[in-house]
């Protein structure tokens, strides 16, 4: 299959309505789509990616209208947060009504609804007439692309369209927040804080338990092909040579927000390099802070390695 490049709508809006998947760009990462309702249309999603079934999957909206169209019991602190922050990249969990497939969920019942910010997703979903269902358009537990290039470096050759959209304004995936028990949970952390939400609608919990009811919550995510080690502190250029390891640099990006920005696409580069492993720093541990040092834990954990010839997971982290 030929993989192109378009900035035309129509043709991507036409591709998903015919059952196929397309890729797509959000201000936060480039996503994977296809019609939330087709339940044969998010199977090409999981195939595609080669996506665990156990894996939920956003799906995207296009009014706050429609939150009461496919979810139950809608809150108010979500539409207050709605009011707030949405267009944009937060993500609201809760039950879902019966119009989505149990393939979207993973057979959870519920769901999480999302509003993306980029105008031409936005165009999109008003042209399709139907919500898209999209995870980031990488091979499952990689690196998350920000660009239509990158994002063709991932899946050339498995989809037709990838929808040029620019770089992703946020860089890094969306907070996803669950309204399915009384008190608010925070699930994923991402560009919208903790601090943002608790501003609005107060006391909220982190934590997800055991159960996989929101993407982004696998040990191993957003990850290179090669070794990525969090030091806590910066090495020695003599130890990174010893190591045959490359740093990444986050500061010099500048603000945290810059940072996530820039975090998907410094990781791509330094994974196309020669060298055998990339060290980097976490930032500083508040804001948006919490959500790029989420992503760089998952980036350097559940790694495979060999312990008499049995494979068992590892963290592997320098420090």
């Amino acid at each position: 299959m030929r993989t192109v490049i378009t900035k035309d709508t129509r043709v991507v809006a036409e591709t998903l309505a015919s059952g196929e998947v397309a890729c797509v760009p959000t201000e936060t990462v480039y996503g994977l789509g296809a019609n939330a309702l087709n339940e044969k249309a998010v199977v090409k999603i999981y195939e595609t990616k080669d996506r665990p079934r156990f894996n939920p999957i956003i799906v995207h909206i296009s009014r706050k209208e429609e939150f009461e169209k496919y979810g139950k019991n809608i809150p108010d602190k979500v539409y207050r947060l709605a009011e707030k922050f949405s267009p944009g990249p937060i993500t609201f969990v809760g039950k879902k009504k019966d119009v989505i497939p149990d393939i979207v969920t993973a057979g959870n019942d519920s769901v999480g609804l999302r509003i993306p910010k980029h105008p031409l997703f936005m165009e999109l979903l008003t042209q399709c007439g139907f919500p898209i269902a999209a995870p980031s358009a990488n091979m499952f537990g990689r690196i998350s692309p920000t660009t239509a290039e990158e994002t063709l470096k991932e899946l050339d050759g498995k989809i037709g369209y990838i929808l040029d959209g620019g770089k992703c304004e946020v860089g890094i995936e969306s907070t996803v927040i669950s309204f399915v028990d009384e008190i608010p949970c925070i699930l994923r952390y991402g560009a919208i804080t903790m601090e943002d939400i608790e501003d609005e609608i107060g006391k909220v919990v982190t934590g997800n338990g055991e159960k996989i009811i929101s993407p982004g919550m696998t040990l191993s995510h957003y990850a290179p092909h090669k070794p990525l080690f969090v030091s806590e502190n910066i090495l020695e250029e003599d130890d990174l040579k010893e190591m045959n390891a490359v740093f990444m640099d986050l500061e010099r990006f500048g603000s945290p927000d810059n940072i996530a920005v820039n975090l998907f696409s410094e990781m791509r580069r330094l994974d196309e390099t020669d060298f055998g492993i990339i060290v980097c720093k976490k930032v500083e541990d508040k804001g948006i802070g919490i959500a790029i040092n989420d992503k760089l834990e998952r980036a350097s954990s559940g790694r495979i390695s060999f312990e008499f010839g049995m494979p068992v997971i590892t963290q592997l982290k320098y420090v």
